[in-house]
């Protein structure tokens, strides 16, 4: 059996390798790097970011990276979930819930036919004592009156809407790690896009972002398409679209 954390701990130092080094040469994160030398797999974004991780800092290291990728799956990697059918709606239930509602249909008719009834026995009746208004004067009495004034309805001006980044996952899933406008930025987003699954940033200020798997994304800017990067890397967006970071 591989020892997968051990050996790559091993393997680093061997080389004089502090985990900042390998962060900078693979863009994966010490964090990350840590929880693989420590076998925390569960604190790595799933599958099949963990094996790809896995692969590439094996590879970089010099090992056999296939091998590494193997072991995880025979000893770490989850079973497939089962797939459930959603529930089919029951035609019974509907049913039994009309049929509890037709005493109160026929109810509803019968006061219907009531109201139309004394409805039509009140136009019937004949009219007394009634007395019609005179019509209003129409005599000046001299007097003009003032027409109203009308204000023009002030409007504020609308708002200029930031543009927005829209990323979705078309091919399969993509992790996705979000900052405010550089690396050294607060993190806004850190989450793998499902097939399907989409994200939206404002761009009202730069966003750094770190793409895993950019050949699965399609990425828009208010409905313009944009060129991502052909393999994971870092891209800086603002409203003039994607550029690679330093």
């Amino acid at each position: 059996m591989l020892e997968i954390g051990g050996t790559l701990r091993e393997a680093r130092r061997l080389r004089n390798l502090q985990l900042s080094d390998i962060e900078r040469a693979t863009r994966i994160r010490v964090a990350q790097l840590e929880a693989l030398e420590q076998e925390r797999f569960e604190l790595l974004p799933p599958d099949p970011y963990r094996r790809a991780f896995l692969r590439e800092y094996a590879d970089f290291l010099g090992l056999d990276g296939d091998l590494y990728a193997s072991e995880y799956d025979l000893r770490f990697r989850p079973p497939p979930e089962p797939h459930t059918p959603p529930p089919s709606r029951r035609r019974a239930g509907g049913r039994r819930r009309l049929a509890g509602r037709r005493p109160l249909l026929r109810m509803g008719a019968i006061l219907a036919v009531v109201l139309v009834g004394v409805a039509a026995w009140q136009l019937g009746r004949p009219e007394s004592g009634t007395l019609t208004p005179p019509p209003p004067s129409t005599a000046h009495t001299g007097t003009q009156a003032h027409p109203h004034t009308h204000r023009p309805a002030t409007t504020k001006p609308a708002a200029t809407r930031a543009p927005a980044l829209i990323l979705t996952a078309a091919r399969g899933s993509c992790w996705l790690w979000v900052r405010a406008r550089s690396t050294s930025g607060p993190t806004i987003y850190e989450q793998t896009l499902q097939p399907g699954q989409s994200a939206r940033f404002g761009l009202r200020r730069q966003l750094w972002i770190r793409i895993g798997a950019p050949w699965n994304l399609d990425a828009t800017i208010d409905h313009r398409p944009l060129t991502l990067p052909a393999k994971t890397g870092d891209v800086l967006a603002t409203a003039a679209g994607l550029r690679p970071a330093s």
